[in-house]
C-alpha cells in the first residue's frame, strides 16, 4: 500500500523537532516489539548523528505524515571493506503500522543503496523462544513479503549481573588460570595500550571470518589496521561511551591471543552491550575465553555497580562462546534472524 501523505526527508541533528521525533518512533518501537531488549538511548542518538567511525557512512532519512515522524530508516555503508553491502535498520511507530510508511522507507532505502554502488542490504529481525518474553514478529514478515531472506540466525543474551553468583565466577576464574599458564591478563579503559594495538586489530579482523556464519550471508572479511582501532576509539571516547576491554597476551611470544570489550552508551545506566569476544584457534584449549569473559564483567562491576544487563549475541552453532557465556550467567532472550537482498 502506498501513502501520496508520506514524505522521506534527511534526519538534519539541527532539526530538533526532527530529532526528538526520530527518538520517539526509535523508543514506542523497542517498548512495544522488544521487551526486555535495551530500549532507546536519546543521548547516544543524537550523538551518533554527529559522531561515526572513518570506515562507516550513515544515512538516516524519516517518513514525515501529518507534521510527525512516524518511521525512519538509517542506512550504512562500509568504506574500507564489503564494499558491496549496506546495512539497514527500519522502524515504524507501532500507531502508523500497515499504512505503507514501511513500504515507502524501504522503496528509498534500496535505491539509495543502489546509487551508491550497493548490490546487497542486509538487516535484522526478532523472533520469539520458548519461555522468554514475547517478541513482535511484525518485522519478520515485512522482510519476508518485500523479498529478504534469512541468511543467519543469532541468540540474543542477557546477563542479569544483580543474580550471578560471585563466588561461583571466583572459582570458574581460578580453574581457567590453570589451564593457562604462559598467559597474561591485559586490561584498558577506551584506549589500548600501544604494544597491544596491532593485536587488537588482528582480533577484530578475525571476527569477520572465525564465528560461524550462514552459508548465504554475504559478509566478507573485514580490513583492520591499527588506525582503525584507534580511530573507533577516538569516537567511542567523543560519545562519551565507555569501552571496558581485556586481552590475554602469550608470555613468550608476546602474540594477542584473545580479545573482549563491553560498551556502556551515555544515558543508560541499565544495560551495556558486549561487543566482540574472540580467542586465536591457536591458541584455543586454555579458557581464555573465560578468563576474558569474566575478567570485564569485574572491570564493569567496579566502574558501573549498579548497572544491572549485559547483552551479547552468538551465533546458535557457536557451542563454544555459549557454554562459555551461560557459564558466567547470559540467559536467552530472544532470537535475531538477519535479512538478506540482493537488488
Amino acid at each position: 500500500m502506498s501513502n501520496p501523505d508520506i514524505e522521506i526527508v534527511p534526519i538534519d541533528p539541527l532539526d530538533r523537532d526532527l530529532v526528538d521525533g526520530w527518538i520517539e518512533v526509535e523508543r514506542a518501537v523497542y517498548e512495544h516489539d522488544n521487551p526486555g531488549t535495551p530500549q532507546s538511548r536519546p543521548a547516544l542518538q543524537r550523538l551518533r548523528l554527529l559522531l561515526y567511525p572513518a570506515a562507516i557512512r550513515p544515512e538516516r532519512y524519516a517518513a514525515v505524515s501529518g507534521g510527525a515522524v512516524v518511521g525512519y530508516v538509517e542506512l550504512v555503508t562500509f568504506l574500507t571493506d564489503n564494499q558491496h553491502l549496506a546495512s539497514l535498520e527500519l522502524l515504524v511507530h507501532p500507531d502508523h503500522r500497515r499504512r505503507g510508511v514501511g513500504t515507502a522507507l524501504l522503496a528509498h532505502a534500496e535505491r539509495r543503496a543502489a546509487e551508491l554502488g550497493r548490490d546487497t542490504l542486509l538487516s535484522a529481525v526478532t523472533d520469539s523462544l520458548d519461555g522468554a518474553p514475547k517478541q513482535d514478529h511484525a518485522g519478520q514478515h515485512f522482510a519476508a513479503a518485500r523479498g529478504y531472506k534469512t541468511v543467519d540466525q543469532e541468540i540474543h543474551r542477557r546477563n542479569d549481573l544483580f543474580a550471578v553468583d560471585d563466588d561461583e565466577l571466583a572459582k570458574l576464574y581460578v580453574d581457567a588460570w590453570e589451564h593457562a599458564a604462559g598467559y597474561e591478563l591485559v586490561q584498558w579503559i577506551n584506549h589500548a595500550p600501544d604494544d597491544v594495538v596491532e593485536g587488537v586489530a588482528a582480533m577484530r579482523q578475525r571476527m569477520s571470518t572465525d564465528p560461524p556464519m550462514g552459508e548465504e550471508l554475504d559478509m566478507r572479511p573485514s580490513v583492520y589496521d591499527a588506525e582503525r582501532v584507534r580511530d573507533e576509539e577516538r569516537t567511542f571516547t567523543a560519545r562519551g561511551q565507555l569501552q571496558l576491554a581485556a586481552a590475554v597476551r602469550h608470555v613468550e611470544s608476546g602474540e594477542i591471543a584473545g580479545l573482549t570489550d563491553i560498551l556502556v552508551f551515555p544515558g543508560d545506566e541499565e544495560h551495556a552491550g558486549q561487543n566482540d569476544t574472540i580467542v586465536d584457534p591457536a591458541h584455543r584449549g586454555h579458557r581464555l575465553g573465560t578468563i576474558l569473559k569474566i575478567a570485564n564483567q569485574r572491570a564493569l562491576r567496579q566502574y558501573r555497580p549498579k548497572l544491572r544487563y549485559v547483552h551479547t549475541w552468538n551465533a546458535e552453532s557457536n557451542d563454544h562462546m555459549i557454554a562459555i557465556n551461560e557459564a558466567v550467567g547470559y540467559r536467552a532472550l530472544c532470537r535475531d534472524l538477519d535479512v538478506q537482498k540482493k537488488l
